[in-house]
């Protein structure tokens, strides 16, 4: 979302620039990780696996986070609530239009055409990182319809993260991924809602509790979300038991971190005046995010630099890479009217 050239919010603008950078590093090693098919010369590299695990930990949740924050900064301080309509056009321009275009070009350069039907729900669906996009939109139709209903800000969070803990049916159009995401959605809602208190309670030492808390949580639970697997042939209760499971595990730790990382972008905005570089790498993070998985799979997987550089040196030098390049033409996008209709 948007912000007003008058009012700035220090503290998202800070974490939309480290958020930026780690979906880039994160895409860089997630071959690592398995998530991704290995590149020519792959060899297994165990520490390169956790890098990918660590920098996923909260990055995504964290940007849903970022926009219900925004979403309750433009309802409540700028005043200015759209209605369904109004909120819907807005979010297909800047949410559905940018994934179906840049899914077609993802969808030609990468995937196997089979059928009209698969083109269509690649494009409908948002194809490869572009489902971020749909996901994000039912997050905003989620959250308006979440602030018509008048029941305590307790009760929605309540039912927020039982919808993310028992979520294992698989629905249309990313809405299974938005009912997982919304919480941390409406998560900033309430935190911009209450953050003036908060930041008058924000001290040093709890920001280190909170660091040390959230590896302690992470390390205790995303290791055993790989032992909560089963079979094809387990029974339902079994499988069930085992989603839900896997989904309070990664609910901790990504909760956890998407909290204390938003804590401490308040705490170093408040005590240190951001450069100006870092207000204008956010204001290219939207292109970023959408460019740097072009560059990281063109680069690992149509041509021969992974052999040229070696397993070691990939993942550093596809970040390089990728965070140059998709910085590059972000900027180079939004010099022109249609860059930024698409990404502005």
């Amino acid at each position: 979302m948007e912000l007003t050239n008058r009012i700035r919010l220090n503290e998202v603008t800070l974490m939309r620039c480290v958020l930026a950078l780690l979906i880039v590093f994160m895409h860089a090693f997630t071959c690592y990780n398995h998530s991704w098919r290995e590149p020519m010369g792959f060899v297994e590299i165990p520490l390169y696996k956790w890098l990918a695990r660590i920098s996923l930990a909260f990055t995504l949740e964290a940007f849903v986070f970022i926009s219900g924050y925004l979403f309750a900064f433009q309802r409540i301080s700028l005043n200015k609530k759209k209605g369904a309509i109004s909120l819907i056009s807005n979010k297909l321009k800047r949410l559905i239009l940018p994934s179906a275009i840049f899914s077609g070009v993802y969808f030609v350069v990468f995937q196997q055409y089979t059928s009209i039907g698969d083109l269509l729900s690649s494009l409908i669906n948002g194809c490869g990182h572009l489902w971020f996009l749909p996901m994000l939109f039912w997050c905003f139709i989620g959250g308006w319809l979440l602030e018509q209903i008048e029941v305590g800000y307790g009760w929605k969070i309540l039912f927020l993260i039982l919808l993310n803990l028992f979520m294992f049916y698989s629905l249309p159009l990313r809405l299974s991924n938005a009912c997982s995401f919304m919480v941390y959605f409406y998560g900033g809602f309430v935190a911009y809602k209450y953050s003036d208190k908060i930041k008058e309670t924000i001290s040093l030492s709890r920001l280190i509790r909170g660091w040390l808390l959230f590896v302690i949580v992470f390390a205790l639970f995303r290791p055993l979300r790989d032992v909560l697997v089963c079979s094809d042939d387990a029974s339902k209760l079994y499988k069930f038991a085992m989603v839900v499971g896997d989904n309070a595990c990664q609910l901790l730790y990504a909760g956890v971190g998407t909290w204390v990382f938003y804590l401490t972008a308040v705490c170093y905005t408040q005590r240190i005046k951001l450069k100006a570089f870092i207000s204008k790498l956010a204001a290219c993070c939207f292109g970023i995010y959408i460019f740097q998985q072009f560059a990281l799979q063109l680069l690992y997987y149509k041509t021969s630099f992974p052999l040229m550089v070696g397993p070691y040196g990939l993942p550093w030098c596809g970040f390089t890479f990728a965070a140059i390049t998709s910085c590059f033409l972000t900027l180079l996008m939004l010099k022109t009217k249609l860059g930024r209709y698409i990404l502005g």
